[in-house]
């Protein structure tokens, strides 16, 4: 979970988390046996919609890793713990709200494993108008696609040379026509305006660095008759 969040937040996460298994438990009055909740809903906002969707394999052990530890504490499951991810427009791009259940004792379920839940009304991938990286101050490569991986790795849409990126350093989306930054856990870190991120919404200006290069954000005015190139080499 500290790979996914800022810190600080995992450890609040997990407090809260913590907690509301507690008042679920106590607050069984009905049955001699005492049952965890099996139903995990984490609600993140729409900005960081994406960012969560690529944690999938972390946040399906979290799920496994959560059963085990409660299971070795004596308590038990009605059925095997799931965690859904869902979308809660009226939050803050950092916040993420909790909530636990009790599956029906009839409920069917096989395993342990991370379910998402498809928001409602999905925004659509709208790809700025005319958007493009300035690469060292030299090349103007120009955005295209809805989503766009950056590294070393030969096969990512931006190829960088450079020996301080990492084979997959991050990747844009394109949601609402605007370009969301994601982080893949790099080695060097990613950072917009000096600023170390692991997710941002990118706008004109901003100057996003991984290694020794300077990628520096834009929009052209359409018409202007720029003619870019997709190679690019490492900062001298």
């Amino acid at each position: 979970m500290d790979r996914l969040l800022y810190p600080g937040a995992a450890s609040s996460l997990s407090s809260q988390l913590i907690r509301m298994i507690d008042e679920k438990i106590l607050a069984q009055t009905d049955t001699q046996e005492k049952y965890a909740p099996d139903l995990i809903t984490l609600y993140v906002s729409p900005e960081k919609w994406d960012a969560w969707q690529e944690a999938i394999p972390t946040l399906n052990q979290v799920a496994s890793e959560v059963e085990a530890s409660w299971l070795e504490q004596g308590y038990q499951f009605r059925v095997p713990l799931r965690i859904h991810l869902a979308q809660n427009a009226s939050l803050a791009i950092d916040a993420i709200e909790i909530s636990t259940a009790l599956t029906l004792p009839t409920a069917d379920t096989s395993k342990t494993e991370l379910q998402i839940m498809v928001p409602e009304t999905p925004a659509e991938a709208v790809i700025p108008e005319r958007a493009y990286f300035i690469v060292n101050g030299k090349e103007a490569v120009y955005l295209k696609k809805s989503i766009i991986k950056i590294g070393r790795r030969s096969t990512s849409d931006i190829q960088i040379e450079d020996p301080m990126v990492s084979r997959d350093h991050l990747q844009l989306r394109a949601k609402q026509g605007r370009y969301l930054l994601f982080d893949l856990s790099s080695t060097g870190g990613t950072f917009v305006n000096n600023q170390a991120v692991k997710t941002a919404t990118l706008k004109p200006g901003d100057v996003v660095r991984i290694g020794k290069t300077l990628l520096i954000y834009n929009q052209d005015v359409p018409g202007t008759g720029s003619n870019p190139t997709m190679m690019m080499a490492p900062g001298e």
